[in-house]
């Protein structure tokens, strides 16, 4: 994935179109952050009333009154019933659940656009296709595909939504083109290690229903200056207290034991707070953690003792996306 390409399956992602007159608006009204221009894709959040959050879409609008929404496959249902509740009464929003009828395979890694060059009319040029955009189109012989220039491992990529007829086929092809371009198959394991190197959040562990979205590190996702929309209150809320906590990353030097989460973190023997994800980052060589601490103990620098199997480790507080954090290789 750092050095070649990579391609994951990811067909059991939850994935919904919502569409109709209304759509716009009754979206804006849900998701924290603005919703995308047509042709293009963003990261928003379902907050619940207490300012948690209740999921997290990528969102594509495909036409003015069309979009794609795709979370994490733990909540279809969950996801799917939230949304049913709210529908406007008068039929003007349509929600219906796709995740049966698309596929999804991730092709990711600087030799992407080789691999898919060659089997798509689309321009997957910079110029024509930026990073978080969005394009239908043909790819090998499945058409209607939804690619998505985005992905969850910091490398140049699409998402590849592909009618589920077309799965075997389309796999065959990608896999024939990649092997001239090093492509190998990347499992969840290896997916971990991507996504913590990026310092991205993952859903239920680092962000939930429980943890204020400001907790989490979503503050960049969570648009305060909008329109009015579900937890708004509530974040404006815990903004305003002097006891915040923060999701922060670590680094953790490690001789074979890595980090798993919920690991208790000490200052002189005082328990201050507590991991909520980690592992062993391979492009960085040492573990990747993201935690919870005090706002006054979120800053780089800042040392703390995490026991790892019994062992006593030093972490340490750093900036966000220690693996390129300007974002550079994603738009390569």
């Amino acid at each position: 994935m750092r050095n070649a390409v990579g391609l994951v399956e990811m067909t059991p992602m939850t994935k919904f179109e919502v569409s109709g007159p209304n759509a716009a608006a009754w979206l804006d009204r849900i998701l924290a952050n603005r919703l995308p221009a047509v042709g293009k894709v963003t990261l928003a959040h379902h907050l619940t009333a207490g300012g948690g959050v209740q999921a997290e879409y990528m969102v594509a609008r495909l036409g003015d009154d069309s979009f794609y929404l795709i979370s994490t496959p733990r909540a279809e249902r969950w996801n799917f019933d939230d949304l049913s509740r709210v529908l406007p009464a008068d039929g003007s929003v349509s929600l219906k659940n796709v995740t049966n009828d698309r596929g999804c395979f991730t092709v990711v890694g600087p030799n992407a656009r080789d691999v898919l060059q060659p089997l798509t009319e689309i321009d997957l040029s910079n110029a024509q296709f930026p990073w978080f955009s969005a394009k239908t189109g043909s790819v090998a012989l499945a058409s209607d595909v939804r690619l998505l220039r985005v992905n969850y491992e910091g490398e140049l990529g699409w998402e590849l939504y592909h009618p589920m007829a077309y799965q075997r086929q389309l796999l065959d092809a990608i896999l024939k083109e990649g092997e001239r371009h090093g492509m190998r198959l990347v499992g969840l394991h290896a997916l971990e290690s991507l996504r913590l190197e990026k310092s991205y959040r993952a859903m239920y562990r680092d962000m939930n229903p429980e943890l204020n979205a400001l907790e989490s590190g979503l503050e960049r996702f969570i648009r305060l200056d909008k329109a009015d929309f579900v937890g708004r209150d509530a974040v404006l809320k815990y903004k305003a207290r002097n006891d915040q906590r923060r999701s922060v990353t670590l680094k953790i030097e490690t001789d074979g034991a890595s980090t798993l989460a919920s690991e208790g973190l000490y200052i002189d023997g005082a328990l201050v707070g507590r991991i909520t994800s980690g592992g062993y980052g391979y492009t960085l060589g040492h573990d990747v953690a993201l935690a919870l601490l005090p706002e006054r103990l979120s800053k780089a620098g800042t040392k703390l003792d995490v026991t790892i199997l019994g062992e006593w480790k030093v972490a340490e507080v750093v900036a966000d996306s220690p693996y390129d954090p300007g974002n550079e290789r994603a738009r390569m």
